[in-house]
């Protein structure tokens, strides 16, 4: 069950620092190519919030990159030693994905979906007791 967090983390230097004091609307695995590169591994751990609950300080560098999807993914990280913290997409204004491994405590992630399993390393062992899914999450059902 997701719940409220009050946490904060930054990058491998300190640099940039961030607090975050919401409920994430979803923690996920993603495998896809593009989160293997960014992460240096075989998937990167997010966890989206609203950019209202998300307070950074320190000046970041970003990196634009298009996804198979056509989305434009901008990932943010420090320029001084390269720690990825976030990223925005211009699919989802006003959210932003929080990169896990630059909290300070991780003990509340509990990841809710795998995407892109099919791009998965067999050494990259991620957990099967949530919903995964070959590709992305199938589109939300129509409200009606």
């Amino acid at each position: 069950m997701t719940r409220e967090v009050n946490v904060s983390g930054g990058c491998l230097c300190g640099a940039v620092r961030f607090k975050v004091s919401g409920t994430p609307i979803r923690m996920a695995q993603c495998h896809c190519l593009d989160c293997q590169r960014a992460s240096g591994t075989g998937h990167m751990s997010n966890a989206i919030f609203n950019a209202a609950d998300v307070e950074i300080s320190g000046a970041t560098a970003s990196y634009a990159s298009t996804s198979d999807s056509g989305n434009v993914l901008t990932r943010h990280f420090c320029p001084t030693c390269g720690g990825r913290v976030f990223l925005t997409s211009k699919a989802r204004p006003g959210k932003i994905v929080m990169a896990v491994g630059a909290f300070d405590d991780m003990s509340w992630f509990e990841p809710e979906i795998v995407l892109f399993t099919k791009r998965r390393p067999h050494w990259d062992i991620t957990t099967e007791d949530v919903p995964n899914f070959e590709a992305g999450p199938p589109p939300p059902k129509p409200k009606a």
